[in-house]
């Protein structure tokens, strides 16, 4: 296999909803048919096409596809017959690292046994489950169109069905810590290696927002959210789990390839509304409304987006607010001049460890006002 400067990644964003979360701020939408989902699918794979002749080095061998993620929205809604079309145009037809990762997102309702038979045949080596809370009165609170029986189901079956499996959390309204903890072990007894641990943000627009402003719904203060994620980083490193990065905790040798590569700045093609894509020198983004994205493609052209190309100065600093994200931190050296890391002046926010800063737990908590910092 080759080495990461010889490797790129494939996102695929699939927009499609049985119903919108009451916090979710990603391209999607849940008024969808057969039809919509075809032409998705159909032009997803002439986005690679034309993305592929606009960037020579995908097909050149010098670098190899190395993670595919397929993330949304909820990718298994797509129908069987979709799937595969989208996989064979895009995955099928690249040069990949001998065994790549290959991921899919799902909620819990919409796994079934006969479509992880179907991920499996066409290549999917890894699911991540959006479980959000095993507790039906957080589930409320969130939006969720599924109860905790519903969901702890779809757990099970995930585990049962693939050896890599995944699992989201929210943490907000209506969570407690010995809770969260029993959930977190119920999923590591079954064999889930991965988890993400979200702080619940709240996005203009969202039905959230409108519930907040409503006085509906009230947010955890701070000191609630350092409790629930510092209790639950805790209580995970107990079972073997593992904080390798902001919001992601892992066994050893289960992280994410995928996410992982992002951090470290590798190349990345970013597929279908609202994708991006990074080429190691910029930034592209797609049109989120699934019917901005489809005319242009449907009339055999790329879709219109923002282009960010990153100077080296951009460049420089990127490194070093994706390499804070992780636990490994980056080296003193990347710091800004004249940048003080002595930890007693950071409020315990970080440490120095063989010459590289790294954050901790409670310094991931504030990594915003961090990267603001040295920005």
């Amino acid at each position: 296999m080759s080495d990461a400067r010889g490797r790129y990644g494939l996102y695929i964003h699939v927009p499609f909803c049985s119903s919108i979360c009451s916090y979710c701020h990603f391209a999607r939408t849940d008024r969808h048919d057969s039809g919509l989902r075809r032409r998705y699918a159909e032009a997803l794979v002439r986005e690679y096409e034309l993305r592929s002749e606009a960037c020579p080095a995908l097909g050149s061998g010098h670098r190899r596809l190395a993670t595919c993620y397929l993330g949304g929205g909820t990718p298994s809604l797509l129908e069987p017959e979709n799937l595969r079309r989208v996989l064979a145009g895009t995955l099928g037809r690249s040069e990949t690292v001998d065994d790549p990762e290959v991921t899919a997102e799902a909620n819990p309702e919409s796994l079934t046994a006969e479509l992880a038979t179907v991920w499996r045949e066409a290549g999917i080596n890894r699911v991540s489950l959006g479980v959000q809370s095993l507790d039906d009165h957080v589930l409320r609170l969130l939006g969720r169109d599924c109860d905790a029986a519903t969901t702890a189901r779809g757990l099970e079956l995930a585990c049962a069905r693939f050896d890599r499996v995944a699992a989201d959390w929210i943490l907000g309204p209506g969570v407690e810590l010995a809770s969260l903890c029993d959930q977190l072990d119920r999923a590591v007894d079954l064999g889930v290696e991965h988890f993400s641990l979200y702080l619940l943000e709240v996005h203009r627009g969202t039905a959230l927002q409108q519930d907040l402003a409503a006085g509906k719904l009230a947010m955890p203060r701070d000191a609630k959210f350092e409790h629930l994620y510092l209790g639950a980083v805790r209580h995970l490193a107990k079972r073997g789990v593992r904080q390798y990065e902001v919001a992601n905790f892992a066994r050893p040798g289960a992280e994410s390839r995928h996410n992982s590569a992002y951090w470290r700045g590798v190349p990345y093609l970013g597929l279908g509304p609202g994708a991006h894509g990074f080429s190691g020198r910029g930034r592209y983004a797609n049109p989120g409304a699934v019917e901005a994205w489809l005319a242009p493609l449907e009339g055999g052209r790329l879709p219109d987006g923002p282009v960010d190309p990153l100077d080296l100065q951009a460049r420089r600093l990127e490194r070093v607010i994706l390499g804070l994200r992780t636990t490994q931190g980056v080296p003193l050296a990347w710091l800004p001049a004249g940048f003080d890391p002595e930890p007693e002046r950071a409020d315990r926010l970080w440490d120095v460890r063989e010459g590289r800063l790294v954050l901790t737990s409670r310094g991931f908590l504030r990594i915003d006002t961090i990267e603001e910092f040295l920005a």
